[in-house]
């Protein structure tokens, strides 16, 4: 399955779970308490009640709200209609429903129905495939939310529009719409639609082939998914699209390894089998490049099997495409071109373009006798498509520049207007200014008499003061250089040394009563372990009379030495970074400081979670280093309980890197840590507070 298909069913699920909040005024009716319209709509629910009684139950209700005679109660039950649209199903008779909605709330002046009577209208066009017209009135409505302060609907608006222009291929403007309402969400909090912001963002920089900025993004589409209450199977759709990333950047085993987690999701085959057959072909794809053939053809066949029962006519297309690159490979031209008209018919039937310009060129490849035709049909089918592009980001182009011009027209009679009230208010001020003048001088000199006695009463106690407070700095400098040397040796006996304590006296309990040649090896490493323990001691101790380790070199070997290093434990560990990254380029506050409270929850990680496994992982966002630790462990619940020295200790270490960590945990879900550092930071450095 390509990513065009992915990024078309992402819109559709974004489009379609976009359910608005109605304003206080639709609400007290939306529901038709026990009215006729509640009946009808009731009636055209029924399974036996045929398209032509349903338009008749349409019909009655929309003469049933255009007979009210009070114009509130018209409006909003006209708005109410609008917004049923899965009652209202004639094309015609929803558009004269959804005109008086706007008639009559612009009547009543209800700025809040209005907005959401343009954004009824913005989304049934959407539905048709209108898309220009559907962005004027998602603008309609986004100008109407903000004068009215309506955050979280201003945000709605801006993700709407975000999807139709990258729809159009207009990447720039629908990345610019996304963040904007990815800073109204954040505003309201709402888990869920930042969510599905960062997700879109994350599809967009994979259209452009900006992979890492979109795994920077689908890593916070997971963050704040994980964060809602209703995940469902959401992550595993993230995770699928990750997969998707790491293929067409050619990372075939991080590909292949987030396949897999989405095949293995408990129940996705019953709950969702759509994403499981679409998983199953991008794992055999993924493997196909990276010519492992294994057990492909299966994968294939058992996808496609899923996707004809679910009638998945596009993903389909794309199945069929892959299998026949597979036949290429394998030499069997016979069946590749017959694959590849089985992926040529349904990329037709599905009207899916972007398939079917991949599928012409492999056509032209397999068939030579019918090459030119191929090339033909791709060449007419490409220029029409780009024609088409240019047409639509013209006509949002001009939408825009509109709404532009108007919005300026308004603020030019808006700044005449202000310029008369402030040409009133001036000559108001001006005489306002002689008396408060006339006042102030008398008080400036019969004040001017005090202030030169106080002012020499206040220098005299001023030096007094200056004297004591110089005294009591002295002391206080003493105090916190004493306290800062103590706590950082805390935290290196803490984080280093108890832990690998730890670990020794696990192993020699154990081989307390035993005598093989085994048991008196594992010994020996155990005596090796304390004896580095002893080194490291003696490290700390000569820290104490200077400085010590500025810089930690190949740093990511560091990290994965640590985690190497506890095989006595029966954790699996997992270290996810970007190899073309330069992580020996940090500072070494920032590396010998993350190192430790990797090690620190780590530790805690054996010691508490009882987790089967343990995962760290790096990556950079423009100036910024992220870094999430995550097990599956029993968890905990964050608001309970005092904080323990470990805690506490990451605490002080992202204090001094200027830096924020979040933890997210609770009882049975394992415990996931997030840090998030700048890396052009001006470290707050203390007295031998290195580390």
């Amino acid at each position: 399955m390509n990513k065009y298909n992915i990024s078309i069913l992402v819109l559709i699920i974004i489009c379609t779970s976009c359910i608005r909040t109605k304003s206080s005024s639709e609400t007290s009716t939306a529901t038709f308490e026990n009215d006729s319209i509640s009946i009808w709509v009731t009636e055209s629910q029924k399974p036996n009640t045929s398209q032509e009684e349903k338009l008749k139950l349409q019909l009655k209700a929309f003469d049933f709200a255009d007979n009210l005679s009070n114009d509130s109660l018209k409006a909003n039950k006209f708005s109410s209609l609008s917004y049923s649209q899965n009652f209202i199903t004639d094309s015609s008779l929803f558009r004269k429903i959804n005109n008086r909605a706007i008639s009559t709330n612009k009547k009543i002046n209800d700025s809040s129905a209005l907005g959401n009577a343009y954004w009824d209208l913005g989304y049934f066009l959407k539905k048709k495939f209108v898309k220009d017209s559907a962005f004027y009135y998602y603008s309609e409505a986004l100008e109407i939310f903000d004068d009215i302060g309506d955050t979280s609907n201003s945000g709605e608006m801006y993700l709407h529009m975000a999807s139709i222009q990258m729809e159009i291929k207009d990447y720039t403007a629908s990345e610019a719409n996304t963040i904007k309402a990815i800073e109204n969400f954040k505003i309201t909090n709402n888990n869920v639609r930042l969510y599905r912001c960062y997700n879109l963002l994350g599809i967009l920089l994979e259209d452009i082939s900006e992979f890492e900025k979109s795994l920077s993004y689908y890593n916070e589409a997971l963050y704040y998914l994980r964060k809602s209450e209703n995940i469902q199977f959401g992550e595993a759709s993230i995770i699928n699209n990750i997969g998707i990333v790491y293929r067409n950047s050619k990372q075939y085993t991080k590909a292949i390894e987030n396949f897999e987690k989405v095949i293995n999701t408990s129940n996705l085959f019953v709950k969702n089998p759509s994403l499981y057959a679409k998983a199953l072909s991008n794992l055999a794809t993924t493997k196909l490049y990276n010519k492992d053939t294994f057990g492909i053809h299966s994968l294939f066949t058992k996808s496609i099997d899923i996707k004809q029962k679910e009638n998945d006519i596009a993903s389909l297309a794309s199945s069929y495409y892959s299998l026949s690159e597979y036949n290429i490979y394998k030499k069997d031209s016979i069946s590749a071109l017959n694959n590849a008209i089985k992926a040529l018919d349904l990329s037709l039937e599905s009207n899916n373009n972007e398939r079917l310009l991949v599928t012409y060129i492999l056509l032209a490849n397999l068939d030579k006798e019918k090459a030119p035709y191929y090339f033909q049909k791709y060449t007419k089918l490409n220029d029409s498509l780009q024609r088409e592009d240019r047409k639509q980001q013209n006509k949002f182009a001009r939408i825009r520049f509109e709404t532009d011009e108007f919005i300026a027209e308004n603020i030019e009679l808006e700044s005449e207007k202000e310029i008369l009230s402030k040409q009133k208010q001036i000559w108001i001020g001006i005489a306002t200014g002689f008396f408060l003048l006339g006042l102030s001088i008398y008080i400036i000199i019969n004040q001017r008499a005090k202030n030169q006695k106080l002012r020499f009463d206040q220098q005299q106690q001023a030096n007094n003061q200056e004297i004591f407070n110089l005294m009591l700095t002295q002391k206080q400098k003493v105090d916190e250089v004493k306290r800062l040397e103590q706590k950082r040796i805390s935290e290196e006996l803490h984080d280093g040394v108890l832990g690998k304590m730890l670990g020794a006296r696990m192993i020699l309990t154990g081989l307390n009563k035993r005598t093989t040649d085994e048991a008196i090896h594992e010994k020996s490493k155990a005596l090796g372990s304390l004896q580095e323990i002893e080194n490291e001691i003696r490290s700390i101790s000569h820290e104490l009379s200077h400085s010590a380790y500025q810089n930690i070199n190949n740093f990511t070997d560091s990290v994965e030495t640590l985690l190497a290093n506890n095989k006595n434990v029966n954790i699996k560990t997992i270290f996810h970074f970007n190899e073309d990254e330069n992580w020996d380029s940090l500072a070494g506050d920032i590396k010998i400081n993350v190192y430790r409270i990797i090690q620190e929850t780590f530790q805690n990680a054996i010691k508490h979670s009882k987790c089967t496994y343990f995962e760290v992982t790096f990556y950079r966002n423009d100036d910024q280093f992220n870094v999430i630790m995550s097990d599956n462990g029993i968890g905990y619940n964050i608001n309970k309980g005092k904080k323990g020295i470990g805690i506490r200790n990451i605490t002080s270490r992202i204090n001094k890197l200027n830096g924020t960590f979040h933890i997210d945990s609770s009882e049975g879900q394992g415990t996931t840590i997030s840090l998030n550092i700048p890396i052009n930071i001006d470290i707050k450095k203390n007295t031998n507070n290195n580390t």
